[in-house]
This record gives structure tokens, sequence and C-alpha cells, in this order.
């Protein structure tokens, strides 16, 4: 169906391009960085991925995806190449976060950061290249559930294996009647023993651990920092140049030819016309068989 053809385009995508980095013996000298912004759009079915184990199921509802600060909705896979540097088949589960990039290829660039600014992000070179930890004490994630006070805020707080929930919310459904805030303390769980943070170590109050008791305290003095720290930004967009405007921006938009991206032209001709006929000249047209797995074989009977 067209979530398996759009995956399935996007796996031929990179691999173009990393076959053009070994054409022009660049994979040496390449970071190739290939991550997802969220995790799965849950109300749209098999067709928006699964969130596998991280399912939420202390929320009481099913949409703890995409839109939710739960862990099926912030919790996804990357995956890091580079040749010579990275070691084949190593992983890693120290927290990191997209915010992550931007520092990391400035240090690997030999880019010294502007000090007049606060940079949320921190460089996760020592994960990619060392094997080494997170440089994320704290990592603080915005969320949906403060919409209705005018804004976004504070939803939760990675530390550690300690995930704090200080407000949650579905992911799109049903948003606003779901909306719960933790006022005195938030809802704290273990991630790395309960990924479904099924079973939460205490609900609102001081846990009894003494363990945990101490990282509630570093918690709370973290997010106490960073309410009264944080401000929010407005971003100043370029000017448009020549030919650009809303709808008119992407990589293979020649706007000689008014953004017709049917021609061979583009970055590897990458999201083009000629490049999704090659994939499908290549792969056919046919589904693969047998399915594999199961729930693409009960799909494939749905749509017969």
């Amino acid at each position: 169906g067209a979530f398996g053809d759009a995956l399935a385009e996007a796996d031929s995508i990179v691999g173009a391009i990393h076959k053009k980095l070994q054409e022009l013996e660049l994979e040496q000298n390449t970071l190739i960085l290939f991550a997802s912004d969220n995790g799965p759009w849950l109300p749209m079915g098999l067709s928006g991925g699964s969130a596998g184990l991280f399912t939420g199921r202390y929320a009481g509802y099913w949409d703890t995806g995409k839109g939710s600060t739960w862990e099926g909705g912030i919790r996804s896979p990357s995956f890091a190449h580079w040749k010579g540097m990275i070691d084949p088949y190593s992983r890693s589960s120290e927290v990191v976060s997209s915010l992550d990039v931007m520092p990391t290829l400035s240090s690997l660039a030999g880019i010294t950061l502007p000090p007049n600014r606060v940079i949320d992000g921190r460089d996760m070179s020592d994960i990619l290249f060392r094997n080494g930890q997170s440089h994320h004490d704290f990592l603080i994630l915005y969320g949906f559930c403060h919409l209705g006070d005018g804004g976004y805020g504070i939803s939760a707080v990675r530390h550690g294996k300690y995930k704090a929930h200080f407000c949650t919310s579905p992911g799109f459904v049903n948003h606003r009647n779901n909306t719960q805030k933790y006022e005195q303390y938030p809802l704290l769980f273990d991630v790395e023993k309960d990924p479904s943070e099924s079973l939460p170590i205490s609900s609102g109050d001081m846990p009894s651990d003494l363990d945990a008791q101490a990282a509630m305290e570093r918690i709370m003095k973290a997010y106490a920092m960073e309410v009264a720290t944080f401000s929010f930004g407005r971003l100043t967009p370029e000017p448009d140049g020549p030919g650009e405007g809303p709808g008119r921006y992407g990589l293979c938009c020649d706007r000689t030819r008014d953004c017709d991206c049917s021609g061979d032209h583009g970055l590897f001709d990458v999201g083009t016309k000629k490049h999704h006929d090659r994939y499908h000249g290549a792969l056919g047209e046919e589904e693969p068989n047998p399915p594999a797995t199961i729930a693409q074989a009960n799909l494939r009977k749905e749509y017969q």
C-alpha cells in the first residue's frame, strides 16, 4: 500500500545517496545520520507505524504516539554511519535528541558555537565514536498539553533512567478532554525497566524509594530552573529569493520550470518522477511474497 511504498522509497533514496558517496570515494569522510522526528501517527492505524513496547499503558487512552510526550510519541530509532569511525552494528541506549545534531556537526567541523545564547542541544560525538555517555543530565520535553493555557509548556523531563511527567495528554485524538496535570510532584517512571510506562514509581507525590526521592529532588530543581530562565524566541526567516514563496520551496525545485520535478534534475534525482519510476522498475510492481509480518498479511486480505 501507500505506507509500504513510501517506506521502501525512503530506503531506496538513502541507498542511492550512499551509493553515490561510494562512487565519489567520500564514504570515509562523510557522517550519515538518519532519524525520525517523532513516534508513530497512531490515528492512521498500520499506515502510521508502530509504537512497539512504547504504549504509555498508564495513560488510559490509546493515542500515546506522535503528538504526545509518552515514550511512544518521543522515542524513535536513529542510525549513524561513518565508515572507519563508527563500529559496524554497534548500538547505544544513551539519551540524545534531534537538538544535538547542530552542536555535533559544528564540533566535527571545528565551529565554535556562539556564547551569547542558550543552546539546548549537546555534542553527541562521545556516543557516536567512543561509546560514551549522554551529556544531557536533564532533557526537557515541551508538549501540547499546555495549549489550553495559551502556549507550550514543560510536559516531561528525562533524567537518566527516570522520566517525569508534569502534564500528559493524547497525541491528537480527544486532546483537551484527556489532559492531566500534576501540580505538586510529577508522575515518575523508570523507563529503562518500564518502557511501556505502565507502573509509575509515584503518581503526583514524593516516591518512597530513596534513590527515586533523590532523583525527584534533582528533577524538581531542574524544572524550577527551566521555568525561571526559559523565554520564547522568535525566528526571523531569511527573505525569499527570486521565484520563492509559499509552496515554492524544495530540493528539486527548478523555478525556471515552475517547480516541475518530473525531469532529470535535483539531488541525485531524489524525489523526482524519474526516481520513482526507476525504483518501481527495479523492484517490480508486485508485493513481495510472502508478507514479512502477520500484520502485513492481514492488511493485504483486508484490501483484496
